[in-house]
């Protein structure tokens, strides 16, 4: 059969850095880029309770406070970065809602960018690169949280995305500097820090000396603001100040705390079991790391996958005080888990039904299925995670004549 001029031109290969694609491959991705931004586009005008309650106010202070001048007195409990992006779109349109969602919007695309990198470091697979990108821009959690809720979760996420890419090439100061970066924005980052310190055992790119660009960056991103006048030390201990903020167990995030019955606003043994859900989580994550370091493991690119999958799970589900957007990161994660390895995707799709669940409470004020029974499903998924580390840690040993425990 003669071939098509199309099938001549969509086939022929471009090289652009150092991964080959096809045409095909090109014209699918802006075919993504548009229809994903066409998605959110339609979702712009919704105003959530976030939007009125908090970001509009917040807005509002910056203009009467003078754009950047407003930065020497507290509006917000966000961290500096956030607040100097607010402050720049004060300047430039009087639509605060379209613009703070297109900012979250475009490190969606950010994002699928660094989850096309990460997973071609891994597999140099393009399909599967590009699939990453496909879930994560069509992924409910990420359209939602961004383009309805206006919410910012995909920023810290974004540069999480970006260590990780920059873990797999073997460069620890430039992913610890990204790691930084994403603390400066989101506390949430501290979730992935456990996973980076059991990397840091098994002598697994991380350096120990390059964690100090963590605090190194963080305090430089607060220093704008407090040239402003704002006071140094309250700059400081933002993230202390929001750790006080919400004293139960869990603000709808479906966790054990969840099934402890320590929900808002029905807690009864607030800070007792809160005490305890810390020591508990610093044990499972002690026992973890104590395990790794001590087993004589190959430890392939899906299974450190795997293991930060797993990690953060365990954190998210096991510590006090979690938010219903705080597995945002599990989500993401999930991602890059379930391409590598396409028979898990259902997987994926899994933890993205729980955020589904979880994200209705606040934001259409109904419990499609009551909580104790989503931090059941987000229990099993985590276990199925766990058991899939198992597995790979079993097959991957180096040590297969003794006992793997």
């Amino acid at each position: 059969m003669k071939e098509r001029t199309i099938d001549r031109i969509m086939f022929n290969k471009i090289k652009i850095g150092k991964i080959t694609f096809q045409v095909v491959d090109l014209a699918f991705i802006l075919c993504l880029f548009f229809f994903g931004f066409m998605i959110r586009w339609k979702l712009m005008p919704i105003e959530s309770a976030d939007y009125w309650g908090f970001l509009e106010d917040w807005m509002r202070q910056i203009r009467e406070g003078g754009g950047y001048r407003s930065l020497g007195h507290q509006i917000s409990n966000y961290t500096s970065p956030y607040m100097y992006i607010m402050c720049f779109l004060s300047y430039i349109t009087d639509n605060d809602l379209y613009a703070l969602k297109l900012v979250s919007v475009c490190f969606d695309y950010a994002a699928s960018i660094a989850i096309f990198l990460l997973i071609f470091q891994m597999t140099e697979n393009v399909k599967k690169s590009i699939l990453g990108m496909a879930v994560l821009l069509l992924s409910p959690t990420v359209i939602i949280d961004s383009a309805y809720w206006c919410q910012c979760d995909i920023i810290y996420t974004t540069f999480i995305l970006y260590a990780l890419y920059n873990f797999f090439k073997n460069n620890s100061k430039w992913c610890l500097i990204f790691i930084g970066i994403s603390f400066a924005f989101k506390q949430q980052v501290l979730f992935i820090v456990p996973f980076l310190m059991i990397m840091w055992l098994k002598k697994r790119t991380i350096r120990l000396v390059h964690f100090l660009w963590v605090p190194v960056i963080y305090v430089i991103s607060t220093l704008p603001a407090w040239m402003m006048g704002r006071d140094f030390k309250e700059l400081l201990l933002i993230y202390f100040d929001q750790s006080e903020t919400y004293p139960w167990g869990t603000l709808e995030y479906p966790n054990i705390y969840a099934l402890l019955g320590e929900a808002m606003p029905d807690m009864r043994h607030a800070d007792e079991v809160s005490g305890a859900g810390i020591f508990m989580t610093i044990i499972l994550l002690g026992c973890l790391a104590y395990y790794f370091y001590t087993k004589d493991i190959n430890m392939t690119d899906e299974l450190i996958m795997t293991l930060a999958l797993f990690t953060v799970g365990v954190i998210v589900y096991c510590l006090p005080h979690m938010h219903d957007r705080y597995g945002f990161l599990i989500d993401i994660l999930a991602i890059v888990y379930g391409v590598i390895n396409i028979k898990k995707l259902p997987i994926t799709f899994g933890f993205f039904i729980v955020s589904i669940l979880s994200f209705m409470p606040y934001l259409i004020a109904v419990h499609i299925v009551p909580i104790q029974y989503v931090a059941i499903i987000q229990l099993g998924l985590i276990a199925y995670v766990g058991y899939d580390l198992y597995k790979q840690i079993k097959a991957n040993s180096l040590q297969n004549q003794y006992p793997i425990f």
